[in-house]
């Protein structure tokens, strides 16, 4: 290996391992490996699988290509191809572009080319064969959804997400976007389930990252941080707070909708809700709930039937520690 073979190879390790680990985002990571992320899941799926200079790629360029293409269409495919993936366990490359494709909806003449096409679907399964353990990554969102409140306002969705398997671990439903009680009664429906109909999954050995997006009351969100570090949790924990952050997670790893509830992000914090054809009529925050928790064991049913893996182990101790912290909700923001 030349000098400058030797340094790639020694910052893909580097990037592999810190986000493996949960030290390193996956913008950061794909950054830090000169690699397309599609490239980038690929070789981090094989540097697990085996760890090798082949698995590293260092002997070539980076990979990446640049191509116009329609963003509405690519948009639309990548919406659909997780859940395509996920409930078409077994099928070729060739079967899941095609499913995507009748998924989307997206007219033939805005289509990528059949390259591009089998590249969202590569990234995909490439993307679950590198995280596909139960409780490696959880993420916690919030969002307002499309079911209207009597004042016409949405509810507000809160989701503990597994990141791996796709599972919704725990919601809750509220008026406001307050993440504190919102996330705390999430963090107790995900202690129900993990306990019970989630028991049996292929879990992780430990946590590495929690992600969190922040609500409305910020220095409650911050203060949920501190929570999770004073109750032990070793995990990397990162808080968003950036604009446009409400929904993010969900949309990356859900999708838009479960069932008849879909996600409304930029209602969450101004604006009447958005419910499908119009209809006002208003729900009661208990029917609301009942209707999204219906949606969630029709989501992780489906992905249920999906995964071919035997169950491993329990919980990561990690996350038990982190619902925990969560649920209790009893930590003060240190000076």
């Amino acid at each position: 290996m030349t000098q400058a073979q030797r340094k790639k190879a020694a910052a893909r390790i580097s990037a592999f391992e810190g986000w493996r680990s949960g030290n390193l985002d996956i913008d950061d990571a794909v950054k830090a490996s000169d690699l397309s992320r599609s490239r980038f899941y690929r070789l981090a799926a094989e540097w697990r699988a085996a760890p090798s200079l082949s698995a590293l790629g260092a002997f070539t360029g980076s990979g990446a290509a640049v191509t116009r293409l329609d963003p509405d269409a690519v948009n639309a495919l990548q919406a659909v191809v997780s859940k395509v993936v996920r409930l078409n366990a077994g099928a070729s490359v060739s079967q899941l572009v095609r499913l995507m494709i009748e998924q989307a909806n997206v007219p033939e003449d805005k289509l990528p080319g059949a390259v591009r096409l089998r590249q969202i679907v590569d990234n995909e399964l490439r993307r679950v064969a590198a995280t596909g353990d139960a409780g490696y990554a959880v993420q916690f969102d919030c969002s307002a959804i499309n079911l209207p409140a009597p004042n016409k306002r949405p509810y507000i969705l809160f989701a503990c997400i597994d990141t791996g398997t796709r599972l919704i671990l725990g919601s809750a439903v509220a008026e406001e976007a307050d993440a504190d009680e919102g996330y705390r009664v999430a963090a107790a429906d995900a202690q129900r389930r993990i306990s019970g109909p989630l028991a049996k999954l292929p879990w992780a050995l430990r946590l590495t990252r929690i992600e969190l997006t922040a609500g409305i009351d910020i220095e409650k969100s911050v203060e949920m941080v501190w929570q999770l570090r004073d109750a032990g949790v070793q995990a990397n924990v990162q808080l968003s707070r950036v604009d446009k952050r409400f929904g993010k997670y969900f949309r990356q790893v859900i999708g838009e909708r479960i069932g008849r509830v879909a996600i409304t992000p930029r209602r969450t914090t101004s604006g009447i809700a958005a419910p499908d054809n119009g209809d006002f009529s208003p729900w009661t925050l208990a029917d609301a709930a009942a209707a999204v928790t219906t949606a969630v064991e029709e989501h992780n049913s489906g992905i249920l039937r999906a995964l071919d893996a035997e169950p491993r182990g329990g919980a990561p101790e990690d996350l038990s520690l982190a619902l925990d912290a969560l649920v209790r909700n009893d930590v003060e923001t240190p000076l």
